[in-house]
């Protein structure tokens, strides 16, 4: 069967590819950016106004090696990859478990649990009261600030929740006749079931946690070595702490005209790693998505 195609639908068309190339171009602009400035002479940038869309001179790889040289970046990095790694695999775990909990129906405290939950979700306490317990167990300037407040989001075991509820019931009843246990069900019958759901819990987890500062210049003021990438890179953007970066090297002295090019290669150091993994997994994100939507 063809499909008529009336002006309406051309006009559609139109608009909604024209906007999908416009948005994706302005999308892609800073990160073009951002990479053609990072490989661009120093002496240049510094005197260029606006979007560098070819590197400004000889290609140069002077500022990436200024970068990777120092220990704070390479630090930075070991905290975050510690953060993203435990918070991922310990929190996506704990919100499997805490998902097909309030998903069961012979769960007696199914409901008033999951309004507990809802609640933390549309209602926070603020900032002082969770510094204050935080600050009370004894957590300030520990590794275990990053790792330990925020292990469960109300959001992602309301989509866990949702997505094992799509599920049949035919699946656990068939398991219990075979004598499995709830562990056995959960895990080896209904968690692959809803791996969909799980990938992008893990990677919403890994990008926050990736990108998260925040926190750490909360909790962590006296604590530098617990810093987390972000924080660095903060400090190096913001503070326009990049003597910090080329401190220790023969480069020391022409600190004034790399400035600019460490900052762009510090950028493409700490974001590149998120870049790269995020085409692999972005089959499931649609997927998982609607798949934990459906119904609440």
């Amino acid at each position: 069967m063809i499909e008529k195609v009336g002006p309406s639908r051309v006009i559609f068309n139109i608009l909604n590819y024209g906007f999908m190339i416009f948005f994706s171009f302005i999308c892609i602009v800073p990160i073009w950016h951002v990479v053609m400035a990072s490989v661009s002479d120093p002496r240049l940038l510094m005197s260029h106004a606006g979007i560098v869309w070819k590197p400004l001179g000889d290609i140069t790889a002077e500022g990436y090696r200024l970068v990777l040289q120092n220990k704070s970046i390479w630090m930075g990095y070991g905290n975050t990859l510690i953060y993203v790694i435990w918070n991922a695999v310990v929190g996506s775990l704990l919100t499997v478990i805490a998902g097909y909990l309030v998903s069961r129906k012979d769960f007696r405290l199914k409901n008033p649990l999951m309004i507990f939950i809802l609640f933390t979700m549309m209602f926070s306490g603020g900032l002082i009261p969770s510094y204050q317990v935080i600050r009370a167990l004894g957590l300030i300037n520990n590794r275990w600030v990053m790792m330990i407040p925020g292990l469960l989001n109300a959001f992602y075991i309301t989509m866990m929740k949702s997505g094992f509820e799509q599920l049949s019931d035919s699946y656990e009843e068939s398991a219990k006749l075979d004598g499995a246990g709830p562990m056995t069900i959960m895990f080896r019958i209904l968690a692959p079931l809803v791996k969909a759901n799980i990938v992008v819990i893990v990677m919403f987890i890994a990008v926050m946690q990736w990108n998260a500062w925040y926190p750490a210049s909360i909790y962590l003021p006296a604590a530098r070595d617990y810093w987390p990438l972000q924080l660095f890179l903060r400090e190096m953007l913001i503070q326009n702490d990049t003597a910090a970066v080329v401190m220790g090297s023969d480069a020391a002295a022409a600190a004034d005209f790399t400035s600019n090019l460490v900052k762009y290669c510090a950028v493409v150091v700490a974001t590149a790693p998120i870049l790269c993994i995020y085409p692999f997994i972005q089959k499931y994100f649609v997927t998982g998505v609607t798949l934990g939507g459906v119904k609440g």
